[in-house]
């Protein structure tokens, strides 16, 4: 029996690591193909942007139907449907681009808005399996999802850009077909990655991530780490060339470190939450993040040359670093505060809604930087201010660690004393 457990558990991550891997992929996939299409359809610089920020509106708008809509059909049959509808909004960026059909801003959004919400249901289904088929090292099963999702983010931009600028229109091909590649894995997963759930308390409502206390505050929690992170990938490659004089070659070198040491952190701190426990490493992620924030509108403002640019490059990859260790812990803690609120059975749910948590931060966190840029005039003082949502994060994490914390442990030693 226990074999087969194994073997059920190594088929299910092999699928959501490769899933998980290419829905990333084509996250930023198109983000050196915007100016191609701006040339091409003459897009203004408004709806360029809008069609990368329309990736987050499903999961913000739908993060609660994709996790009911889990726990109904299950989450193997979720990410096998998701990943046929993903191979499909590729062919909708094809069509676009080679102008078959009018109106290719419409066009492009809808492949976008398809994408974002294959994106979220994959997302909250594989979170919601690994619940399941890790309950008591769940933590370290999530930081390599999100570590690989992270390489997949990394990469898409850099084959986006390859592939178009030498087969043009046919790097939507290729990323159909490396999405479809992954389809028959998830089809043949299905029963591994897991089926429909039985809620032991019925259908739960969605206020129940409101009035309860600890759910509430991990959901704050999570928006803040997003809005940090949104709005470092939105105004720091800006920042960097305004007011460091950096070129894309040492941009993109820059942003490889940050997004290296996210994926790091998610490995590394998704272990040590298994072992100790989330809330002390809350609290070390937040206290980096204020002091790597603060760090980067001081020493951006006072220094230039070579040295400002190697503080930086130091800066903003602790910053990476230190939010994965404020965000990876946040996803055992919603597993077990959802499951102490509210019983087994409802995981797609949890995961669901806290998707909704995610994707309002990743909104928000560019649309605060710019009009902070706009008013101040500078990029160190605009990403520099970040470092206060920050230390309200740290604080509201200081005030109820140890809430947080006996709801984390009571709920780990009833699934340790079920596993004996």
């Amino acid at each position: 029996m226990s074999k087969n457990i194994e073997r059920r558990r190594k088929l299910a991550y092999t699928a959501l690591l490769w899933a998980f891997f290419v829905n990333f992929l084509g996250y930023a996939f198109i983000v050196p193909i915007l100016p191609s299409w701006q040339a091409q359809f003459g897009f203004n610089a408004t709806k360029a942007t809008l069609l990368v920020s329309l990736w987050a509106v499903p999961m913000f708008l739908f993060g609660p139907l994709t996790g009911r809509l889990t726990d109904k059909i299950g989450a193997g049959r979720t990410v096998f449907f998701s990943m046929v509808f993903l191979s499909g909004s590729s062919a909708l960026y094809l069509i676009a681009t080679e102008e078959l059909l009018p109106n290719a801003f419409g066009i492009l959004a809808l492949a976008r808005l398809i994408h974002g919400a294959s994106g979220a249901a994959i997302m909250t289904a594989g979170l919601a399996s690994a619940s399941q088929l890790w309950p008591t090292n769940f933590g370290e099963q999530a930081g390599k999802l999100l570590a690989i999702a992270t390489i997949g983010g990394l990469l898409g931009p850099v084959v986006g850009g390859v592939t178009f600028e030498y087969i043009d229109s046919g790097a939507f091909v290729f990323l159909a077909i490396a999405t479809a590649a992954v389809i028959p894995l998830t089809w043949y997963a299905i029963p591994a990655i897991g089926k429909s759930q039985t809620p032991t308390q019925g259908n739960v409502s969605i206020k129940v991530f409101i009035t309860n206390p600890v759910l509430l505050r991990v959901g704050i929690l999570l928006t803040i780490t997003t809005i940090a992170t949104g709005a470092l990938e939105a105004g720091g490659p800006l920042f960097l060339h305004d007011e460091l004089k950096l070129g894309s070659a040492m941009i993109g070198g820059v942003l490889l470190v940050m997004v290296l040491m996210q994926g790091i952190g998610s490995l590394v701190w998704g272990k040590l939450v298994d072992k100790r426990g989330p809330t002390r490493y809350m609290l070390m992620g937040w206290t980096m993040v204020v002091i790597s924030l603060a760090g980067v509108g001081l020493f951006g403002w006072g220094l230039s040359g070579i040295v400002a640019v190697g503080i930086m490059i130091v800066l903003l990859g602790l910053f990476q670093f230190s939010i994965a260790a404020a965000q990876i812990p946040m996803l055992p803690m919603i597993d077990t505060a959802a499951t102490r609120a509210y019983g087994e059975g409802n995981p797609g749910l949890a995961f669901g809604a806290f998707g909704t948590a995610w994707a309002a931060g990743t909104i928000l966190g560019p649309l605060l930087v710019g009009p902070m840029y706009d008013l101040s005039n500078s990029w160190p003082l605009s990403l520099g201010l970040l470092s206060f949502p920050a230390a309200i994060a740290l604080i509201i994490t200081i005030r109820n660690k140890d809430m947080l914390h006996e709801c984390y442990s009571s709920v780990m030693q009833e699934r340790v004393n079920d596993s004996d």
